[in-house]
């Protein structure tokens, strides 16, 4: 399926990006812009084939997402780039002794 460059009207173009790979495979998929997040996520860990996502986050635009809101309460629009994974934890040098 061809995705349009420009999403119609009350929808947004959403990629999903894991370490497990992208969701859709190419390009972007549609959806509906009051959508809550965490569908299209939850989509893409099944088709990804992964299985456990417990504590992962969701960012775009270096900003956390709320999952259970839909994209417009997100501030979301256009054509979007979802970064899905583990929270980072600290690590990185530690003080002087």
């Amino acid at each position: 399926m061809t995705v349009p460059q420009d999403p119609k009207s009350n929808h947004l173009l959403v990629a999903v990006l894991t370490t497990a790979g992208s969701f859709p495979a190419d390009g972007f998929d549609e959806v509906p812009d009051q959508q809550p997040i965490k569908i299209e996520l939850s989509r893409a860990a099944r088709e990804l084939k992964i299985t456990n996502t417990d504590g992962w986050i969701a960012t775009a635009g270096g900003r956390e997402l709320n999952l259970e809101q839909s994209y417009v309460a997100n501030q979301l629009s256009g054509k979007v780039e979802i970064n899905y994974g583990p929270r980072e934890t600290g690590g990185g040098v530690g003080a002087p002794r």
